[in-house]
């Protein structure tokens, strides 16, 4: 395993930054009794910089931006962690910017960075089909691009852009699936946000299992709204208003599965002895307490997401636009999901 920059901190017993200034010798005043502390840990540990990180550092005024939807969604915690910590271990400066769920904003934000001559940019969040603001962004990325700044999205954006992501289309895929292995055929789909290309891939990747296990698709089991609590609530009251026939139901997000159970459950309704439900995500196995009992969910690799965006970012290898990687997804079943008998 490579020795990084926060092991050289640690044997020194000094922090990240003043180690940077030592190795990279930038002027800063440092102690010379601390100096040669740094110089022993990194000589001890046979410490060598990052080449790209340095250059990076020395181009560019500031470090990576990581732009998202809202910091507060657990949804991205985990991207956000990957992002900020595998940054700090190679001595950059990592920023996290929330759109609130405001493409307008967001586009201000892209502006900003642009100005502010980031060297790395994260898309953390999908985009929307068709959009204005779609078109904008690509505008916007391109300009960042021409700038010497590398851009990483994390999903979809309706345009070519170097991509690591998931496959959503076989997420949703999997999650029927599993339901369809544990005897459901009447399978209802709780969906986000209308038009949005994730939502979109996820809801194809339903219709193809139910597809190719040679079961009817019933329009009147499918409902979207937001990626929510609220929006899962929602689509429940909606879904049992319309009295069709139902014994599980894929969510296309863990938000939704939590406010679909709680709706269940508030009308007398079981989970998973009545309907058998499966998330997506994997971002509520710390917060099982909303809903009593473990979720089934579609488990992400959030964490490595992030560190591996910023990985690209800060090496030498320069990406196409057509560049896309798949990063592995699991099917997790627990107490929310049963075999129908």
């Amino acid at each position: 395993m490579s020795v990084l920059i926060t092991d050289v901190a640690k044997l020194a017993g000094v922090s990240i930054s003043t180690v940077s200034r030592v190795i990279n010798d930038t002027g800063y005043p440092v102690k010379p009794a601390v100096r040669e502390k740094v110089l022993s840990a990194s000589k001890a540990l046979n410490y060598v910089p990052n080449n790209a990180a340095k250059t990076l550092r020395k181009k560019k005024r500031n470090g990576i931006a990581l732009i998202v939807r809202s910091i507060s969604d657990p949804y991205f915690n985990d991207i956000e962690k990957g992002v900020t910590e595998t940054a700090i271990k190679n001595g950059i400066f990592a920023s996290v910017f929330s759109s609130m769920q405001d493409t307008e904003f967001e586009i201000q934000y892209y502006n900003m960075l642009i100005e502010q001559q980031y060297a790395g940019v994260i898309i953390g969040c999908g985009a929307y089909g068709g959009s204005k603001t779609n078109k904008r962004l690509k505008i916007a990325v391109r300009q960042l691009q021409n700038q010497g700044c590398k851009v990483i999205a994390l999903a979809p954006q309706g345009f070519e852009v170097p991509t690591i992501s998931v496959d959503n289309i076989d997420v949703g895929y999997k999650a029927t699936k599993a339901l369809i292995s544990k005897r459901h055929k009447d399978i209802a789909y709780l969906g986000g946000y209308i038009d949005h290309l994730v939502e979109d891939a996820r809801f194809l990747g339903y219709q193809r299992a139910l597809e190719e296990a040679g079961l009817i698709y019933n329009p009147l089991l499918v409902y979207t709204s937001g990626y929510s609590i609220q929006g899962g609530y929602d689509n429940c009251t909606r879904l049992l208003a319309c009295k069709e026939d139902f014994t599980a139901a894929y969510c296309s997000n863990d938000h939704i599965a939590c406010g679909f159970i709680q709706c269940l459950k508030e009308r007398g309704l079981k989970v998973p002895e009545d309907v058998s439900v499966v998330g997506t995500g994997g971002f509520y196995e710390e917060f099982g307490f909303q809903i009593s009992k473990s979720l089934s969910t579609v488990k992400f690799p959030f964490y490595e997401l992030g560190e591996k965006a910023v990985d690209y970012i800060i090496g030498e290898k320069e990406l196409s636009n057509d560049f896309n990687e798949i990063m592995p997804t699991e099917v997790v079943l627990k107490a929310t999901t049963s075999e129908l008998t």
